[in-house]
């Protein structure tokens, strides 16, 4: 049997891929420069191919394993790639939602440094003017884009999770517009007022929290769109969380990591408040919940 030949039949039930091509290839050049090495001792040909092949071994789990990843990564692109459930429509929606707040945050910016650069209006654009303008352009916009984003994320059909109805997004759509609206008249109230605090407040009562009530709503009301693959896999998360947090030397450790964490922010709130005031410092609040929620996702890495 040639060379060649006997290499083909011992891949011959394998998918021909690129990569058991290329081991395939290496593998032939290896074993004839094998028997030739055999041959030059004084084996005959036939017992130079018999005696080289037989140092072979048991290669059949190497081509499994190179089988089974292009199988693994075929599967990855039919199936659990995004291209599969996007469709073109859905995608020209995403970049239109897109391009909106890409605009709306172009003129926000306009409006803030024009007022800078134009002596006739300084009367005009005093800081608190600069801003109340760029908000209320971002009122404008991204109240919508909020609500778009959300409306084709949650009717979107992903690898690991079914889409909810178009009314339910529907639904969804109206709350985030609804919060992303109070979250941005808040700010534009605030600056835009001498009772600053008090007035921005009270925005929260016929923005905010209507579109809260909702969303918490639609969430408790929420039935699991997961796919049963992804379902089994989450429950193998939370078991291994639990295990993880029931621990009480992590739980300790995390409680106390939390707790420097926060008397940190809260010293650093009351001394930033008094240099810079307290309309900007409680955005050390943010940082502090972004720091916090680094430590938990650090800590609940799998351990080996």
């Amino acid at each position: 049997m040639e060379t060649k030949d006997f290499v083909d039949h011992l891949f011959s039930e394998y998918e021909e891929t690129m990569e058991l091509r290329d081991f395939k290839e290496e593998l032939l050049s290896n074993l004839e420069a094998r028997i030739a090495s055999l041959a030059a001792r004084g084996l005959d040909k036939k017992e130079a191919f018999e005696k080289a092949s037989g140092e072979l071994g048991d290669i059949s789990t190497l081509a499994d394993q190179i089988s089974l990843r292009k199988k693994q990564e075929i599967f990855q692109d039919a199936y659990m790639g995004m291209r599969r459930y996007l469709k073109p429509l859905r995608v020209a929606l995403y970049v239109i939602a897109g391009a909106w707040v890409i605009l709306g945050a172009v003129i926000a910016l306009v409006v803030y440094f024009t007022g800078e650069n134009q002596s006739a209006l300084e009367a005009f654009w005093e800081p608190n003017k600069k801003l109340v303008g760029s908000f209320g352009i971002l009122l404008a916009f991204i109240p919508l884009a909020a609500a778009a984003f959300t409306f084709l994320g949650v009717t979107q059909e992903t690898a690991s999770r079914y889409p909810c109805s178009q009314k339910r997004g529907a639904w969804y759509a109206l709350a985030a517009g609804i919060l992303s609206f109070g979250a941005f008249l808040f700010p534009l109230t605030y600056f835009s007022t001498d009772r600053g605090l008090m007035e921005a407040t009270a925005t929260l009562i016929p923005c905010f929290i209507p579109g809260l009530a909702l969303l918490i709503f639609l969430l408790l009301t929420e039935k699991d769109y997961l796919k049963p693959w992804a379902r089994a896999r989450y429950e193998k998360e939370v078991r291994i969380s639990r295990e993880m947090w029931s621990d009480p030397l992590i739980a300790a450790r995390f409680g106390m990591v939390s707790g420097a964490i926060w008397i940190f922010t809260a010293g650093l709130f009351i001394l930033l408040g008094f240099i810079i005031g307290f309309k900007f410092s409680w955005l050390v609040f943010v940082f502090a919940v972004a720091v916090q929620l680094a430590v938990q996702s650090m800590m609940m890495k799998p351990r080996s």
